[in-house]
């Protein structure tokens, strides 16, 4: 009787099981479904754009020796753009594109900068996008930053004060020196990268006010016949603003020792 009633409780386990088995299959399948659904409609969202061209760093710079008609876009963080970029560049990054690219001219080549060969999602995203938005014409450039770099081409550095090769690209001068050279008529060209308020309340004579972040985009206003002398409002800026003429080209330049305070305590002459 015992073995019976054993055997009966086997079955009856056994059938029990089955009955789970099959409502868990029956409650499962539409949720199985469903994530099988998503998942196929996230690996489509995620596929990569492809139809799109490169340009090579040595094309871009022959481009560029040329002065062909180039609008160069950079789509790195804001922070790696200020620290090194390739002049005349601007920077759009992801958040900020919609609000600039109504500024810029379609029809003009248009070349997107990423970081390195790693980054062509990145670079594939922008082109279609500037596509998308009606450029006609837009190229990604191969490997990046780090390839335009890799190829000795030159860029605009934000200066590093602890960098033996950037302290190489100025040198100072004096107050005195510059008082003597401004006594005596002396070709030299005074840029003030201070604000247009700080510049109006007291500068020295002949400075042209040049702020520090519109270096680059002035460029043409800058004399190339004339020795430079730039001072700003301290002086990381001062050499920073060094570091970049340099690098824009202006190979003779120089920075106030102690700044324009230093030239306030000799009481040397102030225009407003």
């Amino acid at each position: 009787m015992t073995n019976k009633i054993k055997k009966d409780s086997k079955v009856i386990l056994f059938g029990f099981g089955l009955i789970l088995i099959v409502v868990s299959i029956t409650f499962l399948k539409p949720i199985l479904k469903n994530y099988s659904k998503e998942k196929d409609t996230t690996s489509k969202t995620t596929e990569v754009y492809n139809d799109y061209e490169y340009i090579t760093s040595k094309e871009l710079h022959e481009k560029i020796i040329k002065k062909e008609n180039i609008l160069i876009i950079d789509i790195r963080d804001s922070v790696n753009y200020e620290k090194e970029h390739i002049e005349s560049s601007i920077n759009i990054t992801p958040e900020k594109i919609k609000e600039e690219i109504e500024k810029l001219d379609k029809t003009t080549l248009t070349i997107i900068v990423g970081y390195n060969f790693e980054d062509k999602n990145a670079e594939a995203g922008a082109v279609k996008f500037f596509k998308d938005y009606g450029f006609t014409n837009v190229l990604a450039l191969s490997g990046g930053i780090f390839a335009w770099k890799t190829n000795s081409n030159s860029t605009i550095n934000l200066g590093n004060p602890e960098s033996s090769t950037d302290i190489s690209k100025i040198e100072q001068l004096l107050p005195e020196q510059l008082k003597l050279a401004i006594d005596n008529n002396y070709p030299v060209f005074i840029i003030d990268t201070r604000s247009s308020t700080l510049f109006a309340q007291g500068h020295i004579p002949n400075a042209k006010n040049i702020p520090f972040n519109d270096l680059e985009k002035r460029k043409k206003e800058i004399s190339l016949s004339k020795e430079i002398v730039v001072y700003g409002e301290s002086d990381l800026i001062d050499f920073q603003s060094g570091v970049k003429l340099y690098d824009l080209g202006f190979l003779a330049n120089y920075t106030i020792k102690g700044g324009f305070i230093s030239w306030q305590e000799k009481r040397f002459p102030i225009e407003r």
